[in-house]
């Protein structure tokens, strides 16, 4: 089983080279770091961690968080994927036990902060108030069964990710594939996580994304 981690980054000089040194690389076949035309140091940061030969830093060609996974997905080569924050907020500690899963014949496992054992230490009010809405939202309308829908740190099979078909540009991509995962019918797990501090600011706007991702849940409704 190849194993590809997809890292999206804008600016995240401080934590990308924390987060490449973490990263489990006995079982990580490729990493591929896909930037939004960083301003700081962020590319030399990621390209004096990345394997020469076998990782790869990208540009990304389209403008949006997700734009530039979609872009990953079409540069990997793994049958299995994990996408992972640039931030420092997710652990790459964590890739073995959603790997875990994905050998016990689950197609998408999702990471969360809110399933029993897990927790997050860099939440806020708005964002747990907002999150626990739209994840009650989408279980609600669509029938999953997920405790923390927006976090996305999660690992897809490839041949389940060839079942569906990604447009959304921006981080409502998040929702967007939760949602079709469920319709196609792919096998999903948890796995209980702790959220830790960002090592870097913030760049979503939870007001405007909270509002896209709702388009999104009714839309595909």
């Amino acid at each position: 089983m190849k194993v590809s981690v997809i890292i999206p980054t804008r600016n995240e000089a401080r934590a990308i080279g924390r987060v490449l040194e973490k990263i489990p690389k006995e079982i990580v076949n490729e990493i591929l770091v896909i930037d939004g035309y960083s301003t700081d140091d962020t590319a030399l940061e990621a390209k004096a961690k990345l394997r020469r030969g076998k990782d790869k830093f990208i540009l990304q060609k389209k403008k949006g968080f997700g734009n530039a996974i979609i872009q990953a997905f079409k540069e990997s080569s793994g049958d299995v994927i994990v996408i992972l924050n640039g931030d420092g907020s997710q652990n790459p500690k964590d890739i073995p036990s959603l790997l875990a899963k994905i050998n016990q014949g689950y197609d998408y496992v999702i990471a969360s902060r809110y399933a029993k054992g897990g927790r997050s230490d860099d939440d806020t009010i708005v964002r747990f108030i907002g999150n626990r809405a739209l994840t009650w939202l989408t279980n609600l309308i669509h029938r999953t069964n997920v405790t923390d829908s927006l976090y996305f740190f999660t690992a897809i099979t490839r041949k389940g990710l060839k079942k569906l078909h990604l447009k959304s540009a921006g981080f409502e991509f998040c929702i967007e594939i939760l949602i079709k995962a469920h319709k196609a019918g792919l096998k999903f797990a948890e796995v209980p996580v702790v959220e830790r501090a960002s090592l870097s600011k913030t760049k979503v706007n939870a007001f405007w994304v909270g509002l896209r991702i709702l388009r999104v849940i009714l839309r595909e409704y």
